[in-house]
């Protein structure tokens, strides 16, 4: 814990101020990557946008999501569109109704010169396409795009959204955008999950969801035909080629990809020094119960009642997750060995986090975020490294304690003023 000579016991102050070093470091890095993110090309000028026409002769498309009725401002890119009557564009996506054979949009051609047929690359046999998606009305931030009518241009928000998982955990997202003059329905189709820190969504991919619901498409025999077309809007993993699906037939239900995998791995030695740890053993257990918790609540909340915002379920959960962590940490590092404590501790949130992002299918996470994530887990082991030394009045407080909680409040705050 302590030494006589007033030294912490995490190997003297050269520990710990290493570790507060690293946090800065990480922490700074996560915060210059969310000021340089890399979201594929570059915004074009205000006064030359990047149109296509999914159609050839018909509505002009701007290929992107934006916050705001400016190019600028713009997110993600258009990776679908259903050609043929919105209504069936949507009937397809919720799988509400058939579609009618007889006039259905087979007939209605894509620009012809941009179709790349070899680009389709979807297994419709493949073993891994396992459960059923339920596509439900979702609600999220608003987003626009901009189409131009016989020269004429508007800025449109989304016409409805979609999503099959859960607002506060993760889920597949759609945003449709309606084109006025009837010949498609613009998709913007990605997967994200709701990050405790920032308190919004964090984008995962676009993708993986895209080739999901193309896949879908490609394996019905309804389906007029499913090919690419390139529409130079690469942004996140995106490669800036659209699916564009032609309906013809009825539609039913979607698929999803889902995988889980286990390790375990045990031993006599490891066991015994579980024995010798208890203390510590219990400052790991329950920071990992506590992260791991916040997020199960937050959906078991959501689905327990459905009408109230889940923005209103997740506040009293942010404050258990902003206010119980630390606290944990120093409580239960009090009396514990200052090297095991912070050992145990950032085992323990840190594997809360990993298998957070395990259980949300989120295989990619964006390197700031990894940062943070590092930041926030070194700032709770100085906490509990705090705790142990707090046991020395004559020292108090000890120095990793003030470090950790002015490390933890930065970390907290970065992300909620938009550093993040």
């Amino acid at each position: 814990m302590t030494r006589s000579d007033g030294a912490s016991g995490f190997e003297g102050d050269a520990a710990w101020i290493a570790v507060a070093l690293v946090l800065v470091a990480s922490l700074g890095g996560a915060v210059v990557l969310a000021e340089w993110p890399l979201r594929g090309v570059q915004p074009e000028s205000p006064e030359a946008p990047h149109l296509v026409e999914p159609s050839e002769g018909g509505t002009k498309l701007w290929p992107y999501t934006a916050r705001a009725r400016e190019y600028r401002s713009r997110t993600l890119g258009i990776n679908v569109v259903l050609y043929g009557d919105p209504d069936r564009g949507r009937a397809a996506l919720t799988g509400r109704s058939g579609l009618d054979a007889a006039d259905g949009p087979g007939d209605a051609e894509a620009d012809s010169g941009t179709i790349s047929h070899e680009r389709i690359d979807v297994d419709p046999d493949a073993a891994s396409v396992t459960d059923l998606v339920s596509w439900t009305n979702a609600t999220g931030a608003t987003r626009y795009t901009y189409v131009e009518v016989d020269g004429a241009g508007v800025w449109m928000e989304a016409s409805y959204e979609l999503h099959d998982g859960t607002y506060l955990g993760h889920r597949t997202h759609i945003r449709a955008y309606e084109d006025p003059a009837g010949g498609w329905t613009a998709v913007q189709i990605h997967a994200e999950h709701w990050d405790w820190f920032r308190l919004r969504h964090t984008v995962t991919g676009i993708s993986e969801p895209q080739r999901d619901l193309e896949g879908e498409f490609v394996a019905r025999s309804d389906t007029g035909r499913v090919v690419r077309v390139p529409f130079g809007n690469d942004t996140a993993d995106g490669d800036g080629w659209a699916s564009g699906i032609h309906l013809v037939g009825g539609v039913g239900s979607l698929l999803v990809v889902g995988l889980l995998g286990r390790s375990r791995r045990a031993s006599r030695t490891a066991g015994r020094c579980l024995r010798h740890r208890c203390r510590e053993v219990t400052l790991g257990a329950g920071l990992f119960a506590a992260y791991t918790a916040v997020r199960w609540l937050g959906i078991a909340g959501e689905s327990l009642f459905p009408a109230v915002s889940p923005k209103i379920v997740a506040a009293p959960l942010y404050v258990v997750l902003v206010v119980g962590l630390p606290a944990l940490a120093y409580s239960l590092g009090r009396g514990s060995d200052a090297i095991w404590a912070f050992a145990f501790a950032a085992l323990g949130l840190g594997g809360a986090i990993v298998v957070d992002y395990a259980a949300m299918g989120t295989s990619v996470v964006p390197l700031r975020v990894v940062l943070h994530r590092g930041s926030v887990v070194l700032a709770v082991g100085l906490l509990a490294v705090g705790g142990a030394d707090a046991t020395d009045t004559e020292g108090w407080p000890p120095p990793p304690l003030l470090v950790g909680a002015a490390a933890w409040a930065v970390v907290i705050a970065a992300p909620v003023f938009g550093l993040l």
